[in-house]
């Protein structure tokens, strides 16, 4: 008599349980980012890249961006840059772009004779308070003519630690 109860007793402590957990999931600041880098209209270079953008949990807030392209022009050199704005509605409307590197120094990436280029970069937030949000847009310049040759969608970002 008891075992019916029992049963949707538990049942509903599971649905319960798992309704609290997809709210924190959804709650939990983006600190680590897959940017897809796609051509933007009208380039000569077809191309497609990837930035793998990492902030580690410790006292340090470095983020570290590990960019990869490839079918870019051969033996060429471009950059990666970026643009926040803190309207954080998805919609990226920055225009201060910064052009990364290894901390302040900006570092191109060199592609091979294939167009495909890597470049390990990093970027250092100590400046900016934890809990700060913004949108955050990435784009690969030619080093040379400043032409953008690959543009990401806008992300969300929160600094943490």
């Amino acid at each position: 008599m008891f075992r019916p109860i029992r049963l949707v007793t538990v049942a509903a402590l599971a649905f319960a349980v798992l309704v609290a957990m997809t709210t924190v999931a959804a709650a939990t600041p983006n600190a680590n980012l897959e940017v897809i880098l796609r051509p933007v209209a009208g380039a000569s270079d077809g191309g497609f890249g990837l930035v793998k953008f990492r902030q580690p949990k410790d006292a340090e807030k470095i983020v570290y961006l590990d960019v990869w392209v490839r079918d870019l022009a051969a033996n060429h050199n471009y950059n990666l840059q970026r643009a926040t704005d803190t309207n954080v509605n998805d919609e990226c409307t920055g225009t201060n772009w910064l052009t990364l590197g290894r901390g302040l120094d900006p570092q191109a990436i060199t592609t091979d004779e294939q167009g495909t280029g890597r470049a390990d970069l990093f970027r250092n937030l100590s400046a900016i308070p934890l809990g700060t949000r913004f949108d955050i847009q990435f784009r690969v310049i030619d080093a040379m003519t400043l032409a953008v040759v690959l543009e990401s969608a806008c992300y969300q970002y929160t600094v943490s630690q």
